[in-house]
């Protein structure tokens, strides 16, 4: 019996990634980073800015994504996301559009709590991105 689970990406524009052997998959969650391995209970949450790590039979990919939301149901993880970039193939020049972005999000008027600590996150975790090599 196969240890592994299906992770569909997915983004308003286009399915964005699917792998039917991944091993496990560690999530922003909103409350906290987040790792789903095969029969994890069935759950619906939220996910914050920063890094999608996905461990596959024969590799590691990494993305970053702004925001979205995972749903986990028979061995099947399923994110939405709004935006998200795989770190393997970013450069200088996205991660100064990602900043650029991040200026908006602090210039926003009227925020609510929530809107504030999604806006800080993404501000620290674009700062900690780099261009791949």
């Amino acid at each position: 019996m196969s240890d592994t689970i299906q992770l569909d990406i997915v983004t308003p524009e286009k399915k964005f990634f699917s792998d039917k052997s991944v091993l496990s998959v560690t999530v922003p969650g909103i409350e906290g980073d987040m790792g789903i391995l095969q029969n994890h209970i069935p759950i619906i949450t939220f996910l914050r800015p920063g890094t999608i790590q996905v461990h596959s039979q024969n590799k590691e990919t990494y993305f970053f994504i702004a925001d979205g939301v995972l749903e986990f149901s028979n061995n099947i993880v399923t994110i939405l996301a709004s935006e998200i970039y795989d770190l393997a193939t970013i450069d200088s020049k996205m991660i100064d559009y990602l900043k650029n972005k991040v200026k908006e999000k602090n210039q926003k008027e009227n925020q609510t709590d929530n809107e504030l600590f999604l806006a800080s996150k993404f501000e620290e975790e674009v700062n900690s991105l780099s261009p791949a090599r």
